[in-house]
């Protein structure tokens, strides 16, 4: 650590100097009372019994981000980590330091040197306060366990006892940081406290939730986005002829959000019959009956493809591509790949809980954007942004689908006509068929190799929705959304060229786990592999060409093969593949062990290293790698979601289906800590596991796919080897 400037100080000429002391940058703030807590900073509060409080302004999905950032904060404040609890998010996210929004792998890697310094700040204050009570210069004193130490005699002060005079400072704007060599509990990993009751099954949700006088709303919905207009028929006296029902109203959509006829009533059993008993149909406004294709998936699909052969917009080129593809003596390779529409499918169906009153608006709701909820929240209700709170309890799962806040507006819109408190809960069924998806994809893939091997050009063209500007109101010249993945291509070619072209989406689009990289990856490391067969070389030994020898991507990828034994004879009708993501800071290769027997697919293992930098949290790291390869393992075998005239055709887990325990791999999970920015772990874990299973399968069967969700062909003793 750095080292502290010599000032000698007492504690009488500290008090005496009222507000013009001038102390390394540290000045008082007039605050004597040595009853009250420190709170050097919004994050951080220490009482006067000296138990730290960390506010957490990341929402918690299950990633367990509140006691990752808790153990940075204890860390650099040297304070023991069983004194530490996490506090609830704060309600006014207008009052806060920074936007108060949880996606992109970025909860622990956009906190991380804000709180180092803000616990930093604190520790230096309380050291500063305890010199000021000895009479000594700060650097004889030593802050560990949350006590600071007078080096020369030995006494001791609990940092509860320095609060009073702490928090009469200023926090220091450069406080010493901590050597990561020093660190004691960032690297470790700590039974997290929220494991025990979700263990026991008594975690309080969103859904949970129960006010006095609250009212149970079900809606139903236009089954296509506000900017699709129709007009609702219904009987909504058969409905207020039931037990327990109270109210049937219409709300407004907005140009995501659609248009529905709420009831509300007693309880939700109540309200699901009346919703039923409204028989509602969606028609034009004039009345007549929607025509158009009956299969949309089908129609969408088409419009993709033709899209492939429209130039798009560039998103990376180097060299010449176009020149070198017709150069003589190379070996041209080209394949199309595509993915579907997928839905999030969180575990908790979107809910939310809305209480407003003539001057206030408390809303419940399990959202990953608490800022966004509370503007969208005091823009309906007309209130002043501070006079709308928004409370966070757990959520059941997010995925990025908890990013967007159209079930925050309806609780909202239903409480103001009720005059009461209102949880609206969407059904699994709604919830599929109302879902933000992640947009499909195709993918033109072409590649050129000499007579030696060597890749000599690459260039891929997509065709794909554009989130960003469908969906953002954004006007980029190239999605960034729709081409991460390819135009930061880790391998290096000589003659590259990447881009994309724009096929607007008949439904909502939202950002699914890993965006972008969740297909592209599919595409980038498939092909490749595809081109190292057409090379005759090893898929491995032919990637780690492409790659500087020093480079982080090489050392994630020799370790994923050295643990998974790439190079020994996986066994007959077993096969091994490879793949690789460089996405949200960190990186991670993975190698897919499957085997098919009885005519039947299994995975047997994925070996998964990954480079984030520097762990938090092992423990954390593995349980959220082995999280994101589940839920891609998930996609690549099941995920899909049609369309037809009444809008997504899957409506529950029996057609949109789940990886069920049995068919889970062996996870094994190898941890690459380089030393660099730390990274996002959250999604890292996704985009790979498709491309190694599918390569996998490859190698045990020689059929390749290029489609996902995967159709795995019927068992294949005798090997067929496909031609390119």
């Amino acid at each position: 650590m750095k080292s502290t400037p010599e000032i000698r100080l007492t504690r009488r000429s500290f008090v005496a100097a009222g507000g013009l002391l001038v102390l390394a940058g540290y000045l008082p703030k007039g605050r004597s009372s040595e009853a009250e807590g420190f709170r050097p900073s919004a994050w951080i509060e220490i009482d006067p019994g000296g138990d730290v409080s960390f506010v957490c302004d990341r929402t918690d999905m299950g990633q367990g981000s509140p006691w990752a950032l808790a153990r940075i904060v204890a860390e650099e404040l040297e304070a023991p980590w069983d004194r530490v609890s996490v506090a609830p998010m704060p309600d006014n996210p207008a009052g806060w330091p920074r936007s108060m929004g949880t996606g992109g792998s970025t909860a622990v890697s956009g906190s991380y040197d804000l709180l180092r310094k803000a616990a930093a700040s604190a520790r230096e204050m309380l050291r500063l306060a305890a010199a000021v009570e000895w009479g000594i210069s700060p650097s004889e004193c030593v802050c560990r366990d949350g006590v600071v130490t007078n080096r020369a005699t030995g006494a001791r002060l609990d940092y509860g006892a320095l609060t009073g005079l702490a928090a009469q400072l200023d926090p220091p704007q450069d406080p010493p940081l901590k050597d990561v060599s020093d660190y004691r509990l960032v690297g470790r990993s700590f039974q997290r406290a929220d494991v025990p009751p979700k263990t026991l099954g008594a975690q309080t949700y969103a859904i949970d939730v129960r006010l006095p006088r609250q009212l149970t709303g079900l809606i139903a919905r236009s089954p296509w986005p506000g900017s699709v207009e129709r007009r609702a028929i219904y009987d909504a006296e058969a409905a207020l002829s039931l037990p327990g029902v109270t109210d049937v109203f219409e709300i407004p959509g907005d140009e995501h959000r659609p248009p529905g006829v709420v009831v509300l009533a007693g309880d939700f059993w109540q309200a699901q019959q009346a919703r039923a008993a409204l028989d509602v149909r969606w028609v034009p406004p004039d009345g007549g009956e929607q025509t158009g294709a009956t299969d949309r998936s089908a129609d969408f699909r088409r419009r993709l493809v033709t899209a492939l052969y429209e130039p798009g917009s560039r998103a990376r080129s180097e060299g010449n591509v176009r020149e070198t593809m017709q150069e003589p003596g190379l070996r041209r390779v080209m394949a199309q790949y595509e993915v579907p529409f997928l839905h999030h499918a969180t575990m908790e169906p979107m809910n939310c809980t809305a209480d407003v009153r003539v001057n206030r608006c408390e809303v419940w709701a399990p959202t990953q954007t608490q800022t966004r909820a509370q503007q969208i929240a005091a823009r309906l209700t007309g209130l002043p942004i501070e006079a709308v709170h928004i409370y966070t309890p757990a959520l059941g799962g997010g995925f990025g689908r908890r990013l967007e806040n159209d079930y925050v507006a309806e609780a909202v819109l239903a409480s103001q006509y009720a005059g009461q408190p209102v949880k609206i809960i969407w059904t699994r069924e709604d919830d599929m068929q109302h879902g933000y998806f992640r947009p499909p994809a195709i993918s033109l893939m072409r590649g050129a190799l000499d007579e030696n091997g060597e890749l000599r050009a690459w260039r891929q063209h997509i065709a794909s929705p554009s989130l960003l500007r469908q969906m953002r109101g954004m006007e980029p010249e190239v999605d960034t959304a729709a081409v991460q993945g390819a135009a930061d291509l880790p391998y290096r070619v000589p003659n590259l060229e990447v881009s994309h072209v724009e096929v607007r989406s008949p439904v909502n689009l939202g950002f699914w786990r890993s965006v972008g990289h969740s297909y592209n990856c599919f595409f980038v490391e498939t092909f490749i592999d595809e081109l190292a067969h057409a090379a005759g070389r090893d898929p491995f030994a032919f990637r780690m060409s492409l790659l500087p020898e020093e480079s982080r991507m090489a050392a994630v990828l020799s370790r994923a093969a050295q643990e998974a034994g790439w190079g020994r004879p996986p066994g007959p009708n077993s096969g091994l593949g490879i793949a690789c993501t460089h996405s949200f800071g960190s990186l991670a290769a993975q190698v897919a062990r499957v085997s098919v027997e009885r005519g039947a697919l299994r995975i047997d293992r994925i070996d998964c290293a990954v480079d984030c930098g520097l762990a938090v949290d092992p423990a954390t790291l593995e349980s959220q790698i082995s999280g994101g390869i589940l839920y891609a393992l998930t996609a690549a075998l099941h995920g899909r979601i049609r369309l037809d005239r009444d809008g997504a055709v899957e409506r529950n887990f029996d057609g949109y289906r789940m990886l069920l325990m049995n068919d889970t791999p062996d996870i094994r999970v190898h941890v690459v800590n380089s030393g660099a920015p730390i990274g996002g772990i959250g999604e890292v874990g996704v985009p790979p596991a498709a491309p190694a299973v599918g390569n996998a399968i490859f190698a045990a069967l020689g059929k390749r796919l290029r489609t996902l969700p995967f159709e795995v062909p019927a068992a294949q003793n005798v090997r067929v080897e496909e031609q390119l």
